[in-house]
């Protein structure tokens, strides 16, 4: 019985096994449904997705908005490239770009009354929705062969700003004049069938990113002014191109020649300076004197030419003739370790060859060179603000190398001489020379930067002209950094420094020219300021707050070199920055220095002072310390000062309060020109207790000067 009844539980159990019973007998486990779909893509008019083909029909994967790009879906899972629009109909998902509503002019033929084609002159009334245009092949039979001239222009109340994408079919052979003009939200657009794009088509399109065309009848005159964004451009040929087509394109970076282009205009780059590369293709043939007047952009690093040009070679991103015999031109930016090919026998001093290239850090010049341009060779190398060595230029016959204009500390390497005294760029684009602990240059991307703690673990010092011009927009500077080199940061984009406390020197110009230089701050640690440290180009200075770490009269024995050293005025003597000490609080209207010896040259230059109390132990008061001081209308002079020459210059004080005798101060008032400075003053000498007769005074019982 009792195995009978064994044998039915466990084939009961078995059973209930198989249909998903739990072993308690009341809780079911169903396993989870897994849902098979489509490889094919359903669609609608907004989006594409994968429908199920299991039995739950309603199940869908992978749904997402049509998103187009230069012909391109780009949300439908499919490589980019792989998913393009063949007669406004997609290759992959089958969707078709529905044509939009549009004005036509006929095309006619010589006889003026066939009609051969249309010209699209704008949206049909009407129509709100802008953010698309779809062009069709053809319109009543006829093939549509031209955007005509401000058809889509913004200002002419065609275009619109939310235009982002525009579909163009291979009958479309000309863009008219300034055709999308001011259509800021296009981003990408097709243009490889595309025969003519005239004067300023694209003017001011400052949201396109990237413009790929074929071989050209024409490539007209501002076609791609400010475009803003527009990083890339390709040409596969042109045969009329006219000058400035890539004028003002900020973010220009790259731009491909093909075969096709011959020649490249005066101005085609015309303020567009952060141009990296140009490659030109076999049939390039510009002459190399008509080269040297094209303004080729600041920011390019190489020029490649195609091996298959019969006129031009390129080695190293230099161009020179096909021989290498001559170098026809290198580019301005070329970066790093640079050496000349065999076979070059002259440098010419131009600026075509060497000089002002700034992110050259090492030269190698080969025994072929026999000669660097007889009577200009003080030129050559003039602004080479990065050039650390030049190796083999003992080869050249010239009796002195300070002719070249060489900066203070460039190496010259003898014949064959192996050692560097720079590193190559690092992955961060820092460049160290291993001479000395420094950082000699920076030719990294970063925006925001902050400099490495140390080199090998020591402290290190920022060398002359180190990120001059770079885009950084912050900058931190660690405590191991001790000293900033002359116009270390001019002219970069930096907005804000930030120094930690062991830095003691910034040099002369550190940040000139930073026009964006809105705040900094100083540690106690700083004791000199080297000349026009943070001016621009006449004076000015866009400084609004400098946070400095110590008090007023550790502010006030730094050595500064000069008026435009200091951070109070700009050239118009106008108050600029504001001083925030270290409690946090703006340089307030009264200020007593004491514990000091001397007070630096320019200290307070322009500062917005009331009342100054020069107190004990300060001796020396430096040139024009407190001049253009225009609100200081009250002197206290302690007994301890002992000359103050020029230190209160251009300024009309009411009161001096001295603390000495009226027989020492005929011999101490000297400045200025041998004039008195305080002439128009009403001046106090001290008395412990009240005269009989004299301008005399003492402290109440506040510590604060009162006339006996």
């Amino acid at each position: 019985m009792k195995k009978w009844l064994t044998a039915i539980l466990t084939v009961a159990f078995t059973i209930c096994l198989g249909l998903g019973v739990s072993a308690c007998g009341k809780h079911a486990k169903i396993p989870p449904h897994e849902h098979t779909f489509s490889s094919a893509w359903t669609w609608d008019k907004e989006s594409h997705w994968h429908a199920a083909t299991c039995e739950h029909q309603n199940e869908i994967s992978g749904k997402a908005a049509h998103t187009y790009a230069n012909g391109t879906c780009t949300e439908c899972g499919y490589a980019h490239e792989d998913h393009v629009f063949k007669d406004a109909k997609c290759t992959i998902c089958g969707y078709a770009l529905a044509a939009s509503e549009l004005r036509y002019e006929e095309i006619f033929a010589e006889d003026g009354q066939t009609v051969t084609g249309y010209t699209v002159v704008g949206w049909a009334e009407g129509v709100t929705d802008r953010s698309q245009l779809i062009i069709p092949a053809e319109h009543e039979g006829h093939p549509v062969a031209a955007v005509g001239e401000s058809a889509f222009d913004v200002d002419d109340g065609d275009g619109d700003e939310t235009l982002t994408f525009v579909y163009l079919p291979e009958t479309v052979k000309d863009l008219g004049e300034y055709a999308f003009y001011g259509c800021s939200g296009l981003k990408t657009i097709n243009l490889e069938s595309v025969e003519n794009v005239y004067d300023g088509a694209f003017y001011s399109c400052t949201g396109l990113e990237k413009a790929e065309m074929g071989t050209l009848n024409t490539l007209g005159k501002y076609a791609f002014y400010d475009c803003a964004s527009l990083a890339y451009a390709k040409v596969e040929g042109v045969e009329t191109f006219a000058d400035q087509a890539f004028r003002k394109c900020p973010a220009l970076a790259r731009v491909d020649f093909g075969d096709g282009v011959q020649t490249i205009p005066q101005f085609t780059f015309y303020e567009s300076p952060a141009v990296r590369e140009i490659t030109l293709g076999k049939e390039f043939s510009q002459a190399a004197e008509e080269l040297e007047d094209v303004s080729f952009p600041d920011g390019l690093e190489k020029i490649e030419v195609s091996a298959d040009n019969a006129m031009y070679a390129t080695e190293g991103g230099i161009l020179y003739n096909k021989a290498k015999t001559q170098i026809i031109f290198v580019p301005l930016s070329i970066t790093g370790k640079v050496t000349i090919a065999d076979g070059v026998t002259e440098i010419k001093a131009r600026a075509s060859h060497f000089k002002n290239h700034a992110r050259m850090i090492s030269l190698t010049i080969p025994a072929s060179v026999l000669d660097i341009q007889n009577g200009w060779v003080t030129k050559t190398f003039a602004g080479c603000s990065t050039l650390a060595e030049i190796y083999n230029l003992t080869e050249i016959e010239i009796a002195a190398y300070d002719d070249f204009g060489l900066d203070e500390g460039v190496i010259i390497h003898s014949v064959g001489s192996e050692k560097s005294v720079v590193t190559d760029p690092d992955a961060d684009g820092f460049v160290w020379r291993t001479d000395s602990d420094t950082l000699h240059a920076y030719f990294g991307q970063e925006k925001e930067l902050v400099l490495p703690d140390g080199h090998g673990g020591r402290s290190y010092a920022v060398a002359a002209n180190a990120f001059a011009s770079s885009t950084l927009t912050k900058v931190t500077i660690p405590a191991n950094v001790t000293s900033l080199g002359a116009n270390c940061f001019a002219s970069s984009s930096v907005e804000e420094v930030v120094i930690q406390e062991g830095l003691t020197e910034i040099g002369a110009g550190a940040f000139y020219e930073c026009l964006a230089l809105t705040k900094i701050s100083i540690p106690k640690s700083v004791k000199k300021i080297g000349a026009g440290a943070f001016t621009a180009l006449g004076g000015t200075s866009a400084l609004e707050r400098v946070d400095y770490a110590g008090n007023v009269s550790e502010w006030a024995s730094i050595v500064f070199k000069n008026e435009y050293s200091n951070i109070f005025v700009d050239a118009s003597k106008e108050k600029k920055a504001t001083l925030y000490l270290g409690d946090g609080k703006p340089l307030p209207e009264k200020i007593v220095i004491e514990g000091i010896e001397s007070i630096g040259s320019y200290a307070f230059y322009g500062a917005p002072i009331r009342e100054l109390s020069i107190g004990q132990g300060v001796k020396n008061i430096g040139q024009d310390a407190f001049s253009y001081c225009g609100a200081l209308e009250t002197v206290v002079l302690g007994k301890d000062v002992e000359y103050f020459y020029y230190a209160f210059a251009h300024l009309s004080v009411a009161t001096v309060y001295y603390e000495g005798t009226q027989e020492t101060w005929g011999t101490l008032n000297r400045g200025n020109g041998g004039g008195r400075v305080f002439s128009d003053a009403q001046v106090y000498f001290f008395a412990a207790s009240a005269p009989e007769s004299g301008d005399a005074w003492h402290y109440d019982d506040k510590g604060d000067p009162v006339v006996w």
